[in-house]
């Protein structure tokens, strides 16, 4: 079943792969960590920690973008986000570090680009720094430093999904045998053959990654404390 989030905005193909970790938070918040300070984390992936705040805005960005789409959002649709909110941010954060680890680079000229072709940093169709810097600081609440580290991260998870993308084929005889297993007429299938390979590429994709997640999530140790932080603790 698609979740809640990928339902309910736009995505790209390799936007958010979050299903391996749904038995893993199951009573979301019942690992409490010792040690280190963890006070202002909402998890800590392989010793990174994800700061409650970033949560909490993303978040609330989430809510209020539904709400002005006319969505109703109850108290049970509410606590879905919350869960899903945190697993996809979690997700982010366990490939960002895998991607590191396997040489990928994200340079500062892919910031200052992705940054400045960002609308909502936009006056006129044109990069605004001032209006960047009010921006991040009024709906991320970060200093423009913070949000390039935070954009970072995301890009390197971004091309390691896109890695495995690459890596996926789907090969012509299969293609066919999967058209013909759908029950679709045969006469159409050359002209429906592009979109079937694109639905085929991502359903594969996302096995291939749940599976690699599967892997990462025996191999680095990931704590979640959203019950404990919701609650004031």
């Amino acid at each position: 079943m698609m979740s809640f989030l990928r339902r309910h905005k736009e995505t790209l193909i390799l936007a958010v792969f979050i299903i391996f970790l749904a038995g893993i938070f199951v009573g979301l918040g019942g690992y409490y960590f010792t040690g280190a300070d963890t006070t202002e984390a909402v998890a800590v992936v392989g010793g990174e920690k994800i700061p409650y705040l970033r949560y909490r805005t993303r978040l609330s960005q989430t809510l209020e973008a539904l709400r002005a789409q006319g969505t109703e959002v109850t108290a049970e649709m509410e606590a879905q986000i919350k869960q899903e909110m945190l697993r996809e941010m979690i997700v982010d954060e366990l490939l960002a570090q895998q991607a590191e680890k396997l040489g990928v680079v994200v340079s500062d000229a892919e910031i200052a680009n992705a940054i400045q072709q960002t609308p909502a940093f936009q006056r006129d169709g044109h990069f605004d720094q001032q209006l960047y810097f009010q921006a991040v600081s009024a709906q991320f609440r970060m200093s423009p430093e913070k949000f390039e580290q935070f954009h970072r991260r995301l890009m390197l998870s971004s091309k390691l999904k896109a890695m495995i993308f690459r890596l996926v084929k789907v090969l012509p005889g299969e293609l066919r045998e999967e058209y013909v297993r759908s029950g679709a007429p045969l006469k159409d299938f050359e002209a429906r053959k592009g979109d079937l390979e694109k639905d085929l590429r991502q359903r594969r994709t996302l096995d291939a990654l749940n599976f690699y997640l599967r892997q990462l999530s025996t191999q680095v140790e990931i704590r979640s404390f959203l019950e404990t932080r919701e609650s004031g603790r």
